[in-house]
């Protein structure tokens, strides 16, 4: 990666190529709740969207489009851009489900038991959606609040979870099953309707859990390599050993 930053640019914070960010906006991707940014929160968020300018450029993606509001947007659209680099790929590897997905994405409908979960599969034959099936029928409010849409991780807000941290009752039921086929299944405790969620359906940052599986960092850092970089020395500089922005004093 190359540094032009002993060009003064006027009036910009950052280059890509034909992409620039000017300083009012870099403030603001920084900045949180009207509090001004660090210089280490300007150079991570600059950092990041050098990368994603960079990678939707690669993907084939329309990058003269208006700078991201909020450094939510800018993660938002890095993991758009992963997502189509990665292309089918990434698709084809999720539709593997539980047998090779790095991650499963599942709906369900818990039931007091198998029956009951038959009942529900009869409605969803009949035309009834999943969301509407689950907020109905679901014995689990959770789930039933969510529109089926199963959550874990830390916090409880992770759509798309390791197969080795699900139920291993509920993996097994799943084995097998395409993805968007719902199946009534018997997991002791009680019963569910499952369903591994269509990859279409999910967030983007789910979707690039999948992606990063099939492209590298070693291959979106070879793409970034190859860009003319400038930044403004107020903020810093281009450092293409570890392709980030530092202080000058780094």
């Amino acid at each position: 990666m190359s540094s032009c930053a002993t060009v003064d640019r006027n009036g910009l914070a950052v280059e890509v190529d034909d992409h620039s960010l000017t300083p009012a906006s870099a403030e603001a991707l920084a900045s949180t709740d009207g509090t001004p940014a660090t210089g280490d929160q300007l150079r991570e968020q600059l950092t990041k969207w050098i990368r994603v300018t960079v990678l939707e450029g690669s993907a084939g993606e329309q990058t003269d489009v208006p700078p991201p509001a909020t450094s939510a947007e800018l993660d938002q659209r890095y993991a758009v851009a992963v997502t189509n680099l990665a292309g089918e790929d990434a698709k084809t590897l999720y539709e593997t489900g539980v047998d090779g997905s790095p991650v499963i994405c599942i709906a369900a409908v818990t039931t007091a038991n198998l029956d009951d979960a038959n009942q529900v599969l009869t409605l969803l034959d009949s035309g009834m959606t999943f969301e509407d099936a689950a907020r109905q029928h679901s014995t689990d409010t959770v789930i039933a609040q969510a529109g089926g849409i199963v959550r874990g991780g830390a916090n409880g807000d992770q759509e798309c979870l390791d197969p080795a941290t699900v139920n291993p009752a509920v993996v097994a039921a799943l084995k097998g099953t395409p993805v968007g086929q719902p199946i009534a299944a018997d997991l002791d405790t009680f019963s569910a309707v499952l369903m591994l969620r269509p990859f279409d359906e999910l967030l983007p940052e789910s979707q690039s859990l999948v992606a990063t599986t099939v492209i590298s960092q070693d291959q979106l850092d070879a793409l970034v390599d190859g860009a003319d970089v400038y930044v403004d020395p107020r903020y810093g500089r281009w450092d293409p050993g570890t392709g980030s922005v530092v202080a000058l004093t780094s």
